[in-house]
């Protein structure tokens, strides 16, 4: 039977501002060494993520950001930090309880970034991109070894502009770049840029993919789902259904379930609590451990499942969840220390502002088949209440969550 494809695609950008008050060859050569850093930076990835998570959930809101991004972003301004500003820096990341060194760091973004990530369309229906950029004031010296190391290490663009005199057509050029990264679908990212402004640090990472198994539109109908898992909020809503041979676990309190996209490195794992309000608890019991035992059992079998169509808008500065998480100096005017970015002992991190889209709809036409008893299958997850989806990038060892969110209402 014919059927279109069901396509997965977002965007995130990271602005991160800051105001006043090797050998690339050799680097990547010991592939044992490489994946046993790619594992660490998995590891200290993931538990920033749920980290993050548990600091942005006290909310009812919808949430959906990129650790890997943050870290990418953060990870620059740990390149240019010193003293406790550093320290602060490596906890919250995760790299002091993985042990690794700020030189490995950096040099396993490179590799990953060089050889995993790629920063290049694969085919049209396949993108993933990343870029990062580091817009200084033209009055503020930058240390050229810093600027050579960002530039390098993250493939990240450097350059000097007047934002007390030149604000304007800053912000306008800051969204023209988010809008060439984002293929357009992020157009106005920011409305205004403080003129006492000495650095802005971008990431950008965008993603479009089509699922490996497709969802057949003809069977995709409104079923209920309960908003904020509560049976009085409960609303219809377009959902796509499917059986299909999934890998999947049913665990005491939530049930798992991955959904590969095409070319199998990428995937988004859901979980679904098995309570309509136990997405709370479920967000407090997760960790990078966790989530590779919950990987470690998954096992294929013909499923029923159904998934709403849903758009998810996220825009938060998330300054206070940093601070949370230990982060303190670098917003301190008189703390905060970028001695290894530049000379100057006034800089400090003003505001570190996220915003990222989501969309999950059809398109497409291949081809995909029905067939079976849906009463009969082993496995059913049928998500009408709140859920949490992570979309991965599976690695040798530990795999890498690019992006994670819920979805608490449609």
């Amino acid at each position: 039977m014919a059927a279109k494809m069901t396509s997965v695609s977002f965007w995130i950008i990271l602005l991160v501002v800051v105001v006043s008050q090797s050998s690339a060859d050799t680097r990547c050569t010991s592939k044992e060494m490489v994946k046993i850093n790619f594992s660490k930076l998995a590891v200290a990835n993931n538990d920033l993520a749920f980290n993050l998570l548990r600091k942005l959930n006290t909310e009812s809101k919808n949430v959906f950001f990129s650790p890997f991004g943050i870290s990418m972003a953060l990870g620059m301004l740990l390149h240019g930090s010193g003293g406790d500003t550093a320290e602060e820096l490596r906890n919250v990341l995760g790299y002091q309880k993985v042990n690794l060194s700020d030189e490995a760091v950096h040099d396993t973004f490179y590799c990953f970034l060089t050889e995993v990530f790629k920063g290049s369309g694969f085919s049209d229906e396949y993108i993933l991109n990343y870029a990062n950029a580091v817009l200084l004031d033209k009055n503020v010296e930058l240390f050229p070894e810093y600027k050579n190391n960002v530039q390098d290490s993250y493939k990240a663009l450097v350059r000097k502009v007047d934002f007390a005199n030149d604000s304007v057509e800053i912000v306008h050029e800051i969204n023209d770049w988010v809008k060439e990264k984002t293929n357009g679908k992020i157009k106005k990212f920011l409305k205004e840029l403080n003129p006492s402004a000495i650095m802005v640090l971008l990431n950008t990472v965008y993603f479009k993919n089509i699922w490996k198994v497709q969802f057949n539109p003809e069977f995709t109908f409104s079923q209920p789902f309960y908003n904020h898992g509560l049976k009085t909020e409960k609303k219809y809503v377009t959902t796509m259904n499917m059986i299909g041979g999934f890998h999947n676990a049913d665990f005491e309190d939530f049930k798992a379930l991955e959904l590969l996209y095409k070319g199998e490195n990428i995937s988004m794992l859901i979980l679904f609590p098995n309570h309509c309000d136990g997405l709370r608890d479920l967000e407090e019991s997760l960790t990078a451990d966790k989530l590779f035992l919950i990987q470690y059992q998954l096992r294929y079998s013909h499923s029923f499942f159904s998934l709403p169509k849903f758009k998810i808008r996220f825009e938060k500065d998330l300054s206070s969840a940093i601070k949370a998480l230990g982060a303190n100096s670098i917003f301190n005017a008189s703390a905060a220390n970028f001695s290894g970015m530049t000379p100057s002992n006034s800089v400090f991190v003003d505001q570190v502002l996220h915003k990222t889209v989501m969309k999950v709809n059809e398109k497409g036409s291949e081809a995909a088949d029905r067939s079976g008893d849906r009463q009969a299958l082993p496995f059913k997850m049928r998500l009408d209440h709140p859920f949490l989806f992570a979309i991965i990038q599976k690695l040798s060892r530990r795999d890498m969550v690019l992006f994670l969110g819920h979805v608490n209402k449609l």
